[in-house]
């Protein structure tokens, strides 16, 4: 008996389709053989996580794109700079001045991302917040209280646009709390 199939179509970013294209070939494997094992992928991940009651410890990563504020250099004041950003720089000399100003998906969702995790301070513990490219960096979110409530932050930020990967790991789960009387 043959198992039927069903097609769809996926919308890419051009980058994103470029770097998974480059990888699967690599791998050797199928664009349909690729996708099927990153759903499957997702799925037993999410359903993993699904069955899980209680209070648990964990944390969430998120890979997110990150846009800059056009500040102006030092230099472009006396023009004496190209209107190019070298971006191998350690460091770029802007001038931060507060002031209203148009702000980007990416720059949105940051002030987003910020006021969600203001919305569930009583289960996030910790972040971290890594620089991993000019434009790309890692938040690390330890969090630690009843299961529901973390899965709805993870699912929060998830909704975000500019985020590219998210994940959610249950390092331990809570199953009882010790007071002291």
């Amino acid at each position: 008996m043959m198992e039927e199939y069903k097609r769809f179509t996926v919308s890419l970013p051009k980058d994103l389709y470029e770097k998974f294209e480059a990888f699967r070939e690599k791998l050797g494997i199928s664009r349909s053989d690729s996708i099927r094992k990153a759903m499957h992928s997702l799925m037993v991940s999410e359903e993993n996580i699904r069955v899980t009651t209680g209070n648990v410890v964990g944390c969430i990563p998120i890979i997110m794109l990150h846009e800059h504020f056009p500040g102006k250099h030092r230099n472009e004041l006396s023009h004496e700079h190209s209107h190019e950003v070298n971006h191998d720089d350690d460091h770029h000399d802007h001038e931060y001045e507060s002031g209203p100003i148009y702000a980007n998906v990416q720059q949105t969702d940051e002030i987003r991302k910020n006021d969600i995790q203001h919305h569930f301070h009583d289960v996030i513990t910790s972040t971290m917040h890594i620089h991993l490219e000019f434009e790309k960096c890692l938040e690390i979110i330890a969090v630690s209280g009843p299961y529901e409530r973390v899965k709805l932050l993870k699912e929060k930020l998830q909704r975000l646009k500019s985020v590219i990967a998210i994940d959610f790991f249950i390092i331990d789960k809570e199953f009882n709390s010790h007071h002291i009387d």
